[in-house]
């Protein structure tokens, strides 16, 4: 057992305090660190653009990466050649002038005492914490020494690469070119994969599929927050849905099993079961069918709705099929049928028929309206409402708020985390539908919001280049769930070798045992990072990665600028930027005709592309000015000229073709995904058989003070939550004999983890639910990762983090 972590009551933000006290404190924390006492103030977290500089001091513009979608670029202030804070940096645009309490807290981890300092080897078993230090040029040669005899021997696709979300530039990203260029396997991690597969293929890609842009949230008169906790997990844009409410009138309306930080300020929430969204979206769409509210002039004019299907295949009927055109060529157009009879495609019938069932040169038809129907009509609210815990009355409300836009439905990557959430996406896009809440202002919504990162921004087709072996992809979940047949498909799986990056898979990724067994066949375990995580603790050899403002970078996403990165000081003790060790490692592998020869040459080639060259964006131009602004908000509206980026240029709720997100040799059942459906968690649902052993359905949620497991041992945050706890029902808690500030002991037949049980009436009786980031070391015992689920849907191989069911139990420590 690690040692316990003592819990306390008063903290120092708890204590009565003064103000100027607690700044006093924090500062401490800040010496303690060992930023030094001159960086001492009460001026030191609370500073803002425009402050008085002391002498001596300089202000570069630094950039907050990581896994939250922010891209916030902030002052970077450093005296003597040391960070010591981080202040709002002005932007053209007022809504981007923006810095979090995590952004704050910069220089605590550029100084903090867990960076890491030098390359190390293991010298003990795996995660018994026993290191020797070593050179670069040793820790250099043995990787790519080994790599070099793991091609030789199995073959260059036993040597794999990850990389995760902790850094999201071109230059951090950089590994990946290298594992291209090595003819290496890519994982990866498949997270929230669910969610940008689901978007393309139903409402396409192009400006944001299905609305506009952030500002446009000012023109909706209902927002839905479902399965999605902005004021947590976005709270840097968190701002637009709430100015929307309080300037425009815009009704809140949050969907979530938990009542959250979101929820509370919403003028209605409606506590849903975990894991039956979907349901609840086909009742609403029920509705709004038997009570004569369908838009069916929008699903004639926006949607595949007239399109006529063929009842022995599922695919449509097409030109093709009537000897009009050449099957598979871009002619071979697919069909409606006028209600006057005539046949022919979408632009040629002006009054397409959108029900009925017919035959056609003796091919059985019926239109794709009318299959959506039969799905939508089994789905009565009262069924809903038992499903779904939801009173009837509520579900009916819902249909008519729908109805009654324009609505911004944003749709959360809670949903995404359940392995029904491939159906369950398509369910609310296509109950979206058939209100008709498509191409019109105020129809904006996450991931149906135009995308707010910048054009001109081209950096991911750099890590593939030109004449290079090329990199074999295998998504992680899946890959777990393939360890038995060593078969991803058609492909063997015999990784000897895994370089990870940018991610600490212990923390982040579901199945944390099942990696434990996958890393026995590894010989060699290499991770880079800023900090000793839970990973890196695993690996064989460790390298120290700098933090994000003692390099040089860039980012252009969701901010619709591109920022500019200065390198603000100089990497502490030995470590590197991943550009540079990459770079390393080209030389190592002999591999340098497919790499860039220095820093700028790679930049040069992200903004080597039209759209930049269009508005004149150029590296040596961002670095002068420190950030471009690439477009300004407009009133444009996706779909508003009933065009889609879709294969069939309409709104999809009907799909031909199922795309896959990754082949490992799933099977499909191509007539249920075609259609949106209901059906429970392969887990975590009540009538599961294993319910009757672990009850408790486990999620979790964002916070405020972390980004995953960055920001976990940042003294500031420490001192708002200072050791992991489990928020549950006090009636599930009280069954067990468990007291609010108990420890609890949750478990499965795949893990166990110690920690503090808070009581919390905002989480459903049946749930329990942690605040996700906190690391390995950081729990009396066992971690709470180590019991997520690893099971993968066959069209869409995520990772299911919601999927698990635990019971609990009082603890002795």
């Amino acid at each position: 057992r690690r040692g316990v972590m003592k819990h306390t009551q008063e903290t120092i933000v708890s204590t009565a305090m003064g103000r100027r006290s607690f700044l006093k404190g924090s500062a401490a924390a800040v010496v303690a660190a060992g930023l030094g006492s001159n960086l001492a103030g009460s001026d030191f977290a609370f500073a803002e653009e425009g402050q008085t500089t002391s002498k001596g001091e300089t202000v570069n513009p630094g950039v907050c990466r990581g896994g939250c979608g922010s891209g916030c670029q902030m002052n970077v202030h450093v005296r003597d050649g040391k960070i010591v804070k981080t202040s709002r940096r002005q932007q053209t645009d007022p809504n981007i002038t923006r810095v979090c309490n995590r952004g704050l807290t910069h220089a605590l981890r550029v100084y903090g005492e867990d960076r890491l300092k030098h390359p190390m080897k293991r010298v003990g078993e795996r995660g018994e914490g026993k290191w020797e230090q070593m050179s670069w040029d040793e820790a250099l040669a043995t990787i790519s020494d080994k790599w070099k005899e793991v091609a030789e021997k199995y073959g260059p696709d036993s040597n794999a690469f990850l990389c995760g979300s902790g850094n999201i530039t071109p230059d951090a990203q950089h590994g990946k070119r290298l594992a291209a260029a090595m003819g290496a396997t890519t994982l990866d991690a498949a997270q929230d994969r669910v969610f940008y597969a689901a978007f393309p293929p139903i409402v396409g890609m192009g400006k944001g599929p299905g609305g506009g842009g952030r500002n446009d949230l000012k023109n909706a008169k209902n927002i839905f927050i479902w399965g999605y906790n902005p004021a947590e997990s976005e709270s840097q844009t968190f701002h637009y849905l709430i100015r929307a409410r309080a300037e425009h009138g815009a009704r809140i309306i949050c969907i979530d099993p938990t009542y959250t930080t979101t929820a509370s300020k919403a003028d209605l929430f409606v506590p849903i079961c975990p894991g039956t969204d979907g349901a609840l979206a086909l009742a609403m769409a029920n509705v709004l069918v038997n009570e004569g509210l369908a838009d069916e002039a929008f699903m004639a004019t926006d949607t595949v709705a007239p399109l006529l299907v063929k009842k022995s295949d599922g695919k449509y009927l097409r030109l093709s099929d009537l000897g009009k055109a050449a099957a598979g060529t871009s002619d071979d157009k697919p069909v409606a049928r006028g209600k006057d009879g005539s046949i022919g495609t979408l632009a040629e019938i002006t009054d397409p028929a959108l029900k009925g069932s017919f035959g056609i040169e003796g091919i059985e038809v019926t239109t794709a309206y009318d299959l959506l129907l039969e799905r939508v009509a089994e789905w009565t609210p009262e069924k809903a409402s038992e499903i779904c815990n939801i009173p009837v009355d509520t579900i009916k409300e819902l249909a008519h708020i729908v109805k009654d836009g324009p609505n911004s439905i944003n749709i959360g990557l809670g949903l995404d985390h359940v392995t029904n959430g491939m159906a369950t996406f398509s369910a609310i896009l296509s109950m979206g539908m058939i209100a008709g809440q498509y191409g019109q202002p105020g129809n904006s919504a996450k991931g149906t919001w135009r995308g707010e990162t910048a054009i001109g921004w081209m950096p991911y087709g750099l890590a593939n280049p030109k004449g290079a072996p090329g990199s074999t992809v295998m998504y992680s979940p899946a890959l777990l769930n393939c360890m038995e047949s060593k078969k991803y498909g058609d492909k063997d799986i015999n990784i000897k070798t895994l370089y990870i990056w940018n991610h600490n898979l212990f923390g982040t990724q579901v199945g944390g045992n099942r990696w434990r067994e996958f890393f026995e066949g590894v010989e060699l375990l290499v991770v880079t990072d800023v900090v000793m995580t839970s990973t890196a603790s695993y690996a064989d050899i460790v390298l120290p990665a700098c933090h994000y403002f003692e390099c040089e970078s860039a980012t252009g996403d969701d901010t619709r600028y591109v920022f500019y990165n200065a390198k603000s000081a100089e990497p502490l003790y030995e470590s590197k930027s991943d550009f540079e060790i990459f770079k390393m490692l080209f030389e190592k592998m002999d591999l340098l005709q497919y790499d860039f020869k220095n820093l700028d040459e790679l930049f040069g080639a992200v903004f080597n592309n039209p759209a930049a060259q269009k508005i004149d964006l150029t590296w040596d131009r961002l670095k002068k000015e420190g950030s471009v602004l690439t477009f300004e908000p407009d009133k444009r509206v996706m779909g508003e000229d009933a065009t889609y980026m879709t294969p069939t240029g309409r709104l999809q709720f009907y799909q031909e073709s199922i795309p896959l997100d990754t082949d490992y040799g799933q099977k499909i059942d191509f007539m249920k995904e075609r259609l949106p459906y209901w059906e429970p968690p392969m887990e975590a649902w009540k009538e599961n058989p294993l319910a009757k052993k672990y009850p408790i359905c486990f999620t979790s949620e964002r916070n405020k003070y972390k980004v995953h497991t960055q920001y976990t041992r940042v003294p500031w945050l420490l001192e708002f939550e200072n050791e992991p706890y489990i928020a549950v029902n006090p009636a599930d808690c009280e069954a067990r004999g468990i007291a609010d500030g108990d420890y609890v002991r949750m478990f499965n037949d795949r893990g166990t983890c110690t920690l503090l049980a808070r009581f919390n009436n905002g989480v459903r009786p049946g749930m329990a639910v942690i605040d996700h980031g906190w690391d390995l070391d950081q729990f009396v015992d066992g971690f709470y990762c180590d019991l997520l689920g690893y099971n993968v849907t066959p069209v869409v191989a995520n990772s299911y983090y919601f999927d698990t069911l635990i019971e609990i139990e009082k603890a002795t420590i």
